[in-house]
C-alpha cells in the first residue's frame, strides 16, 4: 500500500485528528505501508469497482432500453417504467443506508454501496427529464435539460459526498453552458465580447473549484461546527478537473489577448490568477498538480508572446531559433522546479 502519512497530516489539518493523537496516528500510518496489498484489500477494491460499474451500466441500460423501444412502448409504459425504477432505486438507497448506519457507518460519505445506488438514481432522473421533453415536446433547449438535471443532482451529491456525483454535477453544468452558447451564439457578447463562452467556462469552473476547496477546509479552516460536514466535499479529482478546465480557459483567453490589436483585460486577469494561484498553492495548500498546470500554462503564454515578437521581427529565422531554445529551456526549468517543490512538500508532510 502507499504511504498514508500525507493523508494523516491532511486529516490533522482538517481537525479530524487531535494534536495529542497525531504521533500515534503517524506511527500507525508508517506501519501500514506494505509493499503489496493483501488479498482482502484486493477483494474490497474489486467489489467496490464492480459495484459502481454496475450502477453505471444499469443506468445506461435503462436509457438505451427506453430509446430502443420508443416506438413499441406507449406513453404510459415509458413513464411507468422510468418512475418505478427511480422509486425503486431511492428505496434501495434508504434500505442499504439504514443497514450501513446500523453497522456503524454514521456519515456514509464516499464510495459506498448506498451512494452507488444514488448515482443510479441520478442517471434515472436525467432520463426522466429527457423523457418528459421528448414526450410533450416542451420546446425547451438542450441546455435547459442539463441545467435542470444539475439542479436535481445537487441534493444527491450533498447527501452522498461522493466524488463521482460531484464530477457528474460539474460535467452537467459545463454542458449546459456550452449548449447555451451554441443556442445563443451572440449572448452576453456586450460583457465579454466574442470570448464570452470561454469567459463563462473559466468563471464557472473556478467557482466550483474554490467552493469545493473552501467547504472541505483546504483553503480556510472551518468552524468546529462545520468540520463534520467537510467530508461531503472531499473530492480531490473534482477539484483537479475544475481547476484544469479553468486554467485551460484563461490560458486560451490570454493567448487571444496577446494577438489582438486593441487592449484586452484578459492579460491582466491571467496574470492575477497565476500570481494568486502560485501564492496559495505553493505556500498554503501545497498542491503540486495545480502548480504544474499553472507553470506549464505560463510557459505556453510566455512562448506565445515570443511567437508574436518573432513574427514581427525582421529576422524571422533567428527569432524562431531562439523560440525553440526558449521552449526547451522554459519547459525544463518548470519541470525541475516542480520536482524540487514536490520533494519539499513530501519532506514537509513527513516531518
Amino acid at each position: 500500500m502507499a504511504n498514508l502519512k500525507p493523508i494523516v497530516i491532511r486529516w490533522f489539518e482538517q481537525g479530524f485528528i487531535s494534536k495529542e493523537s497525531l504521533p500515534a496516528a503517524l506511527n500507525t500510518a508508517q506501519g501500514s505501508a506494505e509493499p503489496h496489498a493483501s488479498t482482502t484489500q484486493w477483494y474490497a477494491l474489486m467489489t467496490l469497482l464492480l459495484t459502481w460499474l454496475g450502477a453505471l451500466l444499469v443506468g445506461a441500460g435503462i436509457v438505451f432500453f427506453v430509446a430502443a423501444n420508443w416506438q413499441g412502448m406507449g406513453q404510459f409504459s415509458r413513464f411507468a417504467l422510468v418512475e418505478i425504477l427511480l422509486i425503486t432505486s431511492l428505496m434501495g438507497y434508504i434500505l442499504v443506508r439504514r443497514r450501513a448506519v446500523n453497522s456503524g457507518d454514521i456519515n456514509g460519505f464516499g464510495y459506498t454501496t448506498a451512494n452507488a445506488i444514488l448515482l443510479l438514481s441520478a442517471i434515472i432522473i436525467g432520463s426522466l427529464l429527457a423523457l418528459v421533453g421528448q414526450t410533450y415536446q416542451t420546446g425547451a433547449d438542450p441546455w435547459q435539460l442539463f441545467a435542470i438535471w444539475a439542479l436535481f443532482m445537487l441534493p444527491l451529491a450533498l447527501v452522498a459526498g461522493n466524488e463521482l456525483l460531484w464530477l457528474l454535477l460539474g460535467l452537467l453544468l459545463n454542458l449546459a453552458v456550452l449548449l447555451y452558447f451554441q443556442a445563443f451564439p451572440g449572448s452576453l457578447s456586450w460583457l465579454f465580447g466574442p470570448t464570452a463562452l470561454l469567459a463563462w467556462l473559466f468563471f464557472l469552473n473556478l467557482s466550483l473549484h474554490l467552493a469545493c476547496s473552501l467547504l472541505n477546509g483546504r483553503l480556510l479552516r472551518l468552524p468546529r461546527i462545520l468540520k463534520p460536514q467537510q467530508q461531503r466535499f472531499n473530492a480531490p479529482l473534482f477539484q483537479q478537473m475544475t481547476i484544469l478546465a479553468a486554467v485551460v480557459a484563461i490560458t486560451i483567453l490570454a493567448i487571444e489577448a496577446l494577438f489582438e490589436e486593441g487592449p484586452s483585460i484578459w492579460g491582466f486577469v491571467y496574470t492575477a490568477v497565476i500570481a494568486a494561484g502560485f501564492f496559495v498553492y505553493n505556500h498554503k495548500v501545497k498542491d503540486i498538480f495545480v502548480l504544474a498546470i499553472g507553470g506549464y500554462s505560463l510557459v505556453t503564454v510566455a512562448n506565445c508572446l515570443f511567437i508574436r515578437v518573432a513574427l514581427e521581427s525582421s529576422d524571422v529565422v533567428a527569432m524562431f531559433l531562439l523560440l525553440g531554445i526558449s521552449i526547451i529551456g522554459s519547459t525544463t526549468g518548470v519541470t525541475l522546479w516542480l520536482k524540487q517543490r514536490h520533494k519539499a512538500f513530501n519532506c514537509g508532510a513527513s516531518a
